[in-house]
């Protein structure tokens, strides 16, 4: 990754920090008597699950369900009776092998945001889906793998857990014709799946882990993004057939130089043929229509029912994609920490807007064991670019 592109990262990323609402509870202040707060987890180890819901427990919280969280928040019910609402995003198959157990064993609620296309089992890939399913499926299940369908409806039949929408692909899609980098053994190890671009390839869009050598460029969530780019597809073949004459990714991967020699051969093919491309308008609204509908249509065909709620991957989305929602029938959407200023200005759209709050934060509630700031501000600055996504 070159320097400016860590430079603007960085800077997006402290951008996000300063609109970010943070609780009074986060401060050692009290719990807000408006509203319950909702706090998202991804995957989760056992010890630290149990230790949040003991926390809970101990301090006389009570987890509620997403119904419950609806009624409550649209009435404005008042607090007092310190309700929280715990949200799973991704349904990976961690949190049926892990935090379902222990959410049965705890009587606690949940909620589980599940985006379609990485759900294995069930009926299959619709007619339509696209020519990538069977790929990024293989590879989501490889690594680090997701709930079946079947899971899905296991969970939903407990009194436990609310199946709802995370979208269809969690897809970022690139908005820009600069570098972030390259698809590198090393960066397809350490970034998430979910943090790799959706690409266009034979006119198809593919989710998932791009092959060694890809270029990568800089991204936004898909649901939130006013435009997109269609990369060069002479470029990318450049690129890969570079590391694929050079002995293969790990051979290729060893030279001091392969970034830059990537990028020479990537400029040259864009020279030669031509760069990213500005999708049509019209083929970007459509795009985030279709995220959203085929998620639908997919709870449809496999739970018999439409989602009623939803989580937006990443950060609320733009105006299109909340106008859809609307359309759908989706009651409640689901944005984080940093949405919830302007959650509150938008009221024109029928789904009511939330935002989140990261599970580590929840133990900064008011009780017995509270975590204090101040123990846990350093921590948190060293890791902090440690958690950088790749593109965005």
């Amino acid at each position: 990754m070159t320097a400016g592109a860590l430079f603007r990262r960085l800077g997006r990323s402290t951008a996000r920090l300063a609109r970010t609402r943070y609780p009074a509870f986060l401060f050692g202040g009290a719990l807000p008597r408006d509203e319950i707060p909702v706090f998202t987890y991804h995957d989760v180890e056992p010890d630290v699950l149990h230790g949040d819901l003991e926390f809970l427990r101990r301090n006389g919280y009570r987890t509620v369900g997403i119904d419950e969280f609806r009624d409550r928040s649209a009435r404005g019910v008042p607090n007092r009776d310190r309700c929280v609402m715990l949200t799973f995003d991704d349904a990976r198959g961690s949190f049926h092998t892990v935090a379902w157990p222990v959410l049965r064993e705890r009587e606690a609620h949940a909620v589980l945001f599940v985006p379609s296309y990485w759900i294995g089992g069930g009926r299959g890939a619709p007619a339509g889906e696209d020519a990538g399913a069977d790929a990024a499926r293989a590879d989501a299940a490889a690594k680090p793998g997701f709930m079946t369908w079947e899971q899905l409806a296991e969970c939903e039949a407990s009194e436990w857990v609310d199946v709802e929408s995370h979208g269809h692909c969690h897809a970022l899609v690139p908005v820009s014709s600069r570098l972030a980098g390259f698809a590198s053994p090393a960066a397809l190890e350490h970034y998430d799946l979910f943090d790799w671009p959706m690409r266009r390839e034979r006119g198809v869009d593919v989710p998932g882990r791009p092959p060694p050598g890809t270029p990568v460029y800089e991204s936004a969530p898909l649901l939130s993004a006013e435009v997109r780019v269609i990369e060069p597809a002479a470029a990318a073949e450049a690129c890969r057939r570079l590391v694929e004459r050079e002995g293969g990714a790990a051979a290729f991967f060893r030279r001091p130089d392969a970034e830059g020699a990537l990028r020479a051969s990537h400029d040259a093919a864009v020279a030669a043929g031509g760069g990213a491309e500005p999708m049509p308008p019209a083929e970007v609204r459509r795009g985030i229509e279709d995220e959203l509908r085929r998620a639908a249509e997919r709870f449809e065909a496999e739970l018999g029912r439409p989602p009623r709620h939803f989580a937006y991957p990443w950060m609320l989305g733009g105006e299109r994609s909340l106008d859809v929602l609307a359309e759908l029938g989706v009651e409640t959407a689901f944005g984080v920490a940093l949405d919830f200023r302007r959650a509150r200005r938008t009221r024109r759209h029928r789904p009511r807007i939330y935002g989140r709050f990261k599970c580590d934060w929840l133990r900064f509630l008011p009780g017995q064991g509270r975590r204090s700031l101040q123990h846990v501000l350093p921590a948190k600055a060293a890791g902090f670019l440690k958690t950088q996504h790749l593109a965005h």
